[in-house]
């Protein structure tokens, strides 16, 4: 297979893996921070979800920010692991994928300002750690893509 075809794929896959991540913990976060006076069918309506998001406690917030970090370095991570080395692309793709999704669900939900501070600094922070730390375990490639 193609060097370039192997790392598209990997560069799918770990975007697959961080966004499977972020589903399933947010997912947890869902089942620990069930909503008790809003039916299923007011769920959708905005309204009802800026009240119930403004009564959360922190820690299910932490659990959201937990879950972005993680996403981001799960993503790098099963990327890099795909072609036994660190690409990079991957790092700056895979990051600021998850920085720009970040910042649109901003814009469609209420978050606390401490979260979205704290998310901003703090994926790109996650994403150049993981890079950093695969890259001593992996050897970092050349050039970008051929």
């Amino acid at each position: 297979m193609p060097v370039l075809l192997k790392k598209i794929l990997a560069l799918v896959i770990g975007l697959v893996v961080c966004v499977a991540t972020v589903a399933v913990l947010e997912q947890v976060n869902h089942s620990l921070f069930i909503p008790t006076s809003a039916s299923t069918a007011d769920a959708h309506d905005p309204s009802v979800a800026t009240a119930f998001m403004k009564n959360l406690p922190v820690a299910a917030y932490l659990m959201v920010l937990f879950a972005w970090l993680a996403g981001t370095a799960f993503g790098i991570t099963a990327a890099s692991l795909l072609i036994k080395r660190v690409s990079r692309l991957f790092v700056p793709i895979i990051t600021g994928v998850m920085l720009l999704s970040t910042i649109a669900n901003f814009y469609l939900l209420p978050h606390p300002t401490w979260l979205m501070i704290a998310a901003v600094l703090l994926i790109p922070c996650t994403g150049l750690g993981t890079g950093w730390l695969l890259a001593r375990r992996f050897k970092v490639t050349e050039t970008p893509i051929q």
